[in-house]
């Protein structure tokens, strides 16, 4: 769910995928242990793409492949990854196996979600969500949110920094 505090940081059109690496790499720099991101937009709009940026960021060096056959890949870097994709699931109900929650309340992770609408009731409150959208082939809209006032400071501070 998005938070009632949540601050557009970051929006921008004609997004490159140079560029979306550019955004992965400054988002890892600021993200901390217990983050939940939340990625949107349709298939094809670099939601993988800043999900490899943000992993290789953080000194992932397995491959990262979208998990939408296994919901699930966890990768270790700098920060374990918990990196889910819940494309394929039409509603996650109370009884299903997949325990969102123990994802999303792992202190020593960062958790990457990309579709996630299926799950938003018991996903809790993101730090930070991500919008992609296509502009044409090579280019797309960008919007990140901060999903509270801590994340949007550390936002704040990185750019102030690296510009």
């Amino acid at each position: 769910m998005v938070a009632a505090d949540e601050k557009v940081v970051l929006r921008e059109e004609g997004v490159t995928l140079e560029r979306l690496e550019q955004v992965g790499f400054t988002l890892a720099r600021v993200l901390k242990s217990g983050d939940v991101v939340l990625l949107y937009g349709p298939l094809g709009a670099g939601k993988t793409a800043l999900v490899r940026a943000m992993a290789r960021a953080l000194d992932v060096t397995d491959p990262v492949r979208s998990p939408s056959f296994t919901i699930a890949n966890i990768y270790s870097g700098k920060m374990t990854i918990q990196h889910l994709d819940l494309y394929r699931l039409d509603e996650i109900c109370e009884d299903d196996a997949l325990a969102l929650e123990e994802y999303v309340q792992q202190e020593d992770a960062v958790t990457l979600i990309e579709w996630p609408q299926a799950g938003l009731e018991r996903l809790g409150e993101a730090d930070w969500i991500v919008t992609l959208d296509h502009r044409s082939i090579d280019e797309r809209f960008l919007e990140l949110s901060a999903g509270n006032a801590d994340a949007a400071a550390r936002w704040s501070e990185a750019e102030s920094v690296h510009g």
